[in-house]
């Protein structure tokens, strides 16, 4: 998000930002010895994750840079995304990768 932590990652990339939701929760994780990540879990029970949608042309060429970034632990998908009015969209979404059985 605008002027959060991890905002140099997308700070250059010309677009515009729009606050958005999607329905799920963060749940904190440990990747790393010491260190807690967060990871969207998505679902339908209603519970929304306030954050921004960012809009750019200019993005299919950044997204080796993010998913770089983000690391082997994420992945990148499509979901929906509600902006104003609950308005629908899809758009990409980095979650937690699920480990294979």
């Amino acid at each position: 998000m605008p002027h959060q932590k991890n905002f140099f990652i997308l700070k250059d990339i010309p677009g515009n930002w729009q606050k958005a939701f999607i329905f799920g929760f963060i749940k904190k994780i440990k990747l790393e010895k010491d260190f807690l990540y967060d990871a969207i879990i998505l679902n339908s029970n209603k519970n929304k994750v306030n954050g921004y949608l960012l809009t750019s042309y200019a993005l299919k060429n950044f997204w080796k840079k993010i998913d770089y970034f983000e690391s082997e632990n994420y992945c990148r998908l499509k979901t929906d995304v509600f902006i104003l009015n609950r308005q629908k969209t899809q758009a990409n979404l980095y979650v937690l990768k699920q480990p294979k059985l």
